[in-house]
């Protein structure tokens, strides 16, 4: 391995490899030069140290790489890992000297400033530095990135700027201290050391639980939301007092540098939120109208407030191609704000308060009591006054939660049961109602949206069955390029039935990769041919989709129809909206309630169109969608549309199609409820009203979830299913089998000993599960380690590298998921380097939706010409739906998602249709030496496990709850070693129907799934396997149960050594 040396400079440090001299002679030797680019790619160290700078600097704004040199600004200098710089001979970080900190004059004056100074054993010394170096007494050392920043804050901050300014640099400078605190690096002094700032990065809605128009800005720190959590107040930055404070000085004063929220306490915003308290303050002090829309219409107005702050910061130009313009907004959306629980049912209950149909709150006057409650409770609920139901709802709350099973007031007795208060519900929401009519005051209204109806609280509207002609042809368009599956010509006959039954919509709910896009597009392709034969009028169809998926749509459209069907597709999105803008007409539907776009010209022609759009670009322009009728509209990936209270959910019910189609792999994500959203949209009605629907199937059952999924995908008297669900082990029998294949390794000492530091009690829930998470994964390099080390600290690297070396033997290819993107970027270097790839895509969620294409086609390549092995990496939530990636065959799960159902997606996006090879789930598994089933790796595998075996149930909840991430964290808190060897009754297996297994051996097995695929050969000691001819072409692991190092070499099949059989059978059977 070659040594640097580094030169400092004042911008920066040039690094070079050092000239050695090995002897007399060796300056008369001829030096061939190193080209430092080439030899970055032949060390491994070196090719992670490079990348993990890329990673940081993807513009090369802070570095530059030649043959000659490496040239890092003081920014890089500061945020390098300790293996990069040790690799790099870049001095180690400061060590045995604090930095002392303060601030002097006023904020808001030109005195302010932000002082430092260091001092050792308590005394103030002078340290020579140049940018992030430091030299005491010969010896540099590397500046830690928060100290850099806090003395580059210092020193570039001008008194003169304005108070914004002022605030920003003090939240700035104290965070960067707060870091080093614990470490005693830094050391706040007198008004630094008292205040304290939380930094909001997200902000939600607040709503006011006594006043049903109010609302305040609510503020989070992202990172302490769990992932795929809903946020609510419980999770705000802010509680009690604090976040009061917070509500009440932002609603009277808007976005401002700084809150007050307590003693020496501030909440800073970030930049990227200001746009958002603005917009919600400055409706929150509007008129009741005002509010009441703003309640409604929340996301879409945030979402504006966004772009015109990026249109305004430049980030958003007329250059950018419209897919990617789109998805700007819609990341920047999705960081800067928070869609709170408290906002989702303030939504509900304000769209039945502003009811249009005032003739269904007449009439008996007791609509709100149910038909089942007794007739003494009855009497007793009718005669508490009106202004007395608030009071009444509250007690029968706070009853509820502690307990109690009655109420006592002056009426009488009130059971406390949730009969008794849905009907004191639903009677103060009528009675709010009312009131709020007849207070109504006339003001500017911020969104118009075509009047839909809703069945939150009572079944208002239930779709009739449509009346359509009987089909003359029932046979497969000949616009088809070739013929259908089995499966997908079953779906194609039942949308057909379903179309002539008279149904107003349908969910395909197959799952990932039986090829729910061209059986829509061939019943889509059926309908154009009846409407060229003049059997139908003449209207177009449309597509919404996430801006992900929408060149798939096209791409799909080439693929399996003929050239000029629905001629060139109409692109409703980004810059494509202004050919369609109504002349003289500005801005969009909802700010009106006037049509901006002309479809009409989609209606009149003479050959059916196919229009594709987002589902914003939906919500922005409800009203034209509404007015242009439709012969079908597909919603793909229809989940987005399960919260029934959003926008988009409001103006895709308004759309005029006279057929719905729903397409999601997944149709239920948080909650049950989701499927009633979807089924709402599709068929309004079919499940009842939503507070009926959560009464009965809120909480999962097994009784009522078959109840359920009998309602949606069973037929009832005589009509076709509302929904369809095939798996593709049912429905695509043909397709190669997919297998599970589990790779424990033993963690070396050096993630073990991190990983125990990490589980240590005291920690916060989510604070702890993700350390553990991190070190499960690689622990870092620990202080005097050599960098060569690096590679081999982690067990899970370790297995996937030996797994990748497997496939590459047999010239595949595979696709390997990892959430973190610094470790997606040293990883695929690593790949790169090891296995001689001329490079090594990652998609993640920066990748732009047209570069992401070129990428998949790019690897999609070898189904034509098949150049042998390759390698993508990927990000389980960008790139877990919408892509096929069929020229793979494997795939490794370097990190895991909490949901199982995100995994099989991820799983899907080769193991679909178009697969020709059997398909192997590779997951390594870090092992403690001396926990070993109380590893984390080991938990998470019993948690995914069981959910797994509910998510086959489609309509199960997958995400993990608040208790099962409980159990977790006491499990891995509470987690007692092991001896590592269990009771030596050799290779039993029971329980596992589905395996078959050949005797190899005394006590060496070799098993696979009955359904064929990859296998897994097991012996209860290493010697045993010397004996055994392993097969790398279907092997896909061998594993010891017991110590031993003489294994047999050239296998090319990836082997773990267990040292014991405690993992035995539930971590090392495939699946």
């Amino acid at each position: 391995m070659h040594e640097f040396q580094f030169d400092i400079e004042e911008n920066g440090l040039r690094v070079r490899i050092s000239q050695q001299k090995t002897g007399l002679f060796a300056r008369f030797r001829k030096r061939e030069p190193v080209d430092l680019k080439t030899l970055a790619g032949a060390e491994r160290t070196l090719a992670v140290a490079f990348s993990s700078i890329r990673a940081l600097d993807r513009d090369s704004d802070h570095h530059e790489l030649s043959a000659d040199y490496l040239w890092l600004d003081h920014w890089m200098v500061s945020r390098l890992d300790d293996m990069s710089a040790s690799v790099l001979g870049i001095p180690r970080k400061l060590s045995g000297v604090v930095f002392h900190a303060e601030m002097r004059g006023s904020l808001g004056s030109e005195s302010f400033a932000l002082q430092w100074w260091w001092e050792r054993d308590k005394r103030q010394i002078r340290l020579n530095r140049t940018g992030a170096i430091v030299e005491s007494g010969g010896v540099f050392m590397r500046l830690p990135a928060q100290i850099y920043d806090a003395i580059f804050l210092s020193e570039a901050f001008d008194g003169g700027r304005p108070l914004p300014e002022h605030w920003r640099a003090l939240s700035e400078f104290r965070a960067a201290l707060g870091d080093l605190e614990d470490d005693g690096l830094t050391r706040p002094e007198r008004y630094l050391e008292k205040v304290e700032i939380v930094a909001c990065d997200k902000v939600g809605l607040a709503v006011d639980p006594e006043d049903p128009l109010g609302f305040a800005p609510l503020p989070f720190v992202s990172q302490q939301i769990r992932q795929g959590e809903m946020a609510s107040e419980v999770s705000a930055a802010l509680q009690g007092d604090e976040l009061s404070a917070f509500k009440d000085d932002s609603n009277r004063r808007g976005a401002q540098p700084a809150y007050r929220v307590g003693e020496n306490r501030f909440l800073i915003l970030d930049k990227s939120v200001v746009p958002v308290v603005d917009v919600i303050s400055r409706h929150a002090r509007g008129t009741d109208q005002e509010k009441r829309n703003f309640l409604e219409n929340a996301d879409r107005l945030v979402a504006e407030a966004i772009e015109q702050a990026l249109i305004d910061e430049g980030r958003l130009n007329e250059l950018m191609p419209s897919a990617d313009l789109v998805d700007a907004v819609e990341t920047e959306f999705e960081k800067a704000w928070a869609e709170t629980r408290e906002w989702t049912d303030r939504v509900i209950e304000i769209r039945k308060w502003t009811k249009p149909e005032i003739e269904i709150l007449e009439g008996s006057g007791t609509s709100w009591l149910p038909d089942d409650i007794e007739a003494v409770v009855g009497e007793i609920l009718g005669t508490i006054p009106e202004e007395d139901l608030d009071t009444v709802l509250k007690a029968l709350l706070a009853a509820q939660e502690s307990g109690d099973l009655e109420v006592l007031l002056e009426q009488g007795v009130l059971p406390v049961t949730e009969l008794v208060i849905q009907a004191v519900r639903r009677r103060l929401e009528l009675y709010l109602n009312r009131i709020s009519q007849d207070q109504a005051e006339e003001g500017e209204v911020t969104a118009i949206l075509p009047v839909t109806h809703d069945n939150f609280w009572e079944l208002e509207f239930r779709e009739r069955l449509r009346d359509r002609p009987s089909a003359t042809e029932r046979g497969l368009p000949s616009s088809l390029k070739k013929s259908l599956y089995v499966h997908q010509r079953n779906a194609f006959d039942w949308q057909l039935s379903a179309w002539e039954a008279g149904l107003p919509g349908i969910l395909n709910a197959d799952e990932q990769g039986l090829g729910k896009t061209v059986q829509t597009l061939s019943f889509l392709a059926w309908l154009n041919e009846r409407m060229t034969k003049g059997e139908l009028p003449t209207k177009p169809f449309l597509i919404v989709a996430p801006t992900s998926l929408l060149r798939n749509w096209e791409d799909e459209t080439r693929k399996h129809l003929l050239p000029g069907i629905f001629d060139e597709p109409v692109r409703l999105y980004g810059r494509e909206l202004k050919a369609w803008r109504v002349q003289g007409e500005r801005g969009r539907d909802i700010q009106d309630g006037r049509a901006k776009l002309d479809l009409s010209s989609l209606v009149d022609c003479s050959e059916p169109r196919l229009v594709i759009t987002t589902y914003q670009t939906l919500a922005n322009y409800a009203v034209t969608f509404a007015q242009t009728p439709f012969e079908v509209a597909v919603f793909d990936e229809i989940q987005n549309l399960k919260n029934p209270s959003t926008l988009r959910s409001n103006a895709a019910k308004a759309v005029n199609a006279d057929f719905r189609i729903g397409l999601t792999g997944t149709p239920v994500e948080n909650a049950t409820r989701d499927i009633w959203a979807i089924m709402d949209q599709l068929i309004p009605g079919a499940l009842g009203a939503l507070n009926d629907f959560r009464i009965a199937f809120d909480i999962p059952k097994q009784g009522n979830m078959q109840e359920l999924h009998r309602a949606v995908f069973s037929s009832i008297n005589g009509y076709p299913a509302l929904g369809i669900r095939r798996t593709k082990e049912k429905a695509a029998s043909d397709l190669p089998p997919k297998v599970r294949v589990l790779h424990p390794r033993i963690m070396p000492e050096i993630q073990a000993l991190r990983y125990d530091e990490a589980r240590k009690p005291g920690q916060s829930l989510f604070g702890l599960l993700h350390h553990i998470r991190r070190t499960s994964l690689h622990p870092g390099l620990l202080e005097g380690e050599a960098p060569e080390t690096f590679i081999h600290a982690s067990a899970r690297i370790e297995a996937a590298i030996d797994v990748l070396r497997a496939i590459q033997a047999k010239g595949e290819k595979a696709l390997v998921f990892v959430e973190n993107r610094d470790v997606q970027a040293w990883f695929a270097e690593l790949v790169k380097i090891e296995f001689g790839l001329p490079r090594v895509e990652i998609i993640n969620g920066s990748t732009p939706v047209s570069h992401r294409k070129e990428i998949t086609d790019h690897f999609q390549r070898h189904m034509q010409h098949d150049e042998g092995f390759d390698v993508l990496v990927l990000g389980p939530r960008a790139a877990g739906t919408g892509l096929t990636l069929t020229a793979a065959n494997h795939v490794i799960h370097l990190t895991r998602w909490w949901n199982p159902a995100v995994e099989e997606q991820c799983n899907d996006r080769t193991h679909r249709i178009g697969q020709t090879r059997p398909v192997t789930v590779h997951i390594p598994l870090a092992i403690h030496p001396r926990l070993q089933r109380g590893s984390f790796d080991c938990l998470l595998q019993n948690l995914m496990k069981n959910k797994r075996s509910l998510a086959d149930s489609v309509l199960w909840p997958p995400e993990s709850d608040e208790s099962e991430v409980r159990a977790l964290y006491d499990a891995i808190v509470s987690a007692e070693e092991e001896d590592g060897l269990a009771a030596d009754e050799g290779l039993v297996l029971s329980g596992r129907p589905d395996l078959e297994t050949q005797e190899l051996g005394e006590n060496i097995l070799r098993v696979c799934l009955k359904g064929g695929g990859a296998s897994v050969v097991v012996a209860l000691d290493g010697a045993d396997l010397q004996r055994v001819i392993l097969r790398p072409e279907t092997d896909a692991a061998a594993i010891v149960l017991s110590d031993f190092d003489n294994l047999p070499e050239g296998t090319n099949v990836p082997t773990s050594i267990l040292g014991g059989s405690a993992l035995w059978p539930e971590f090392v059977l495939p699946d």
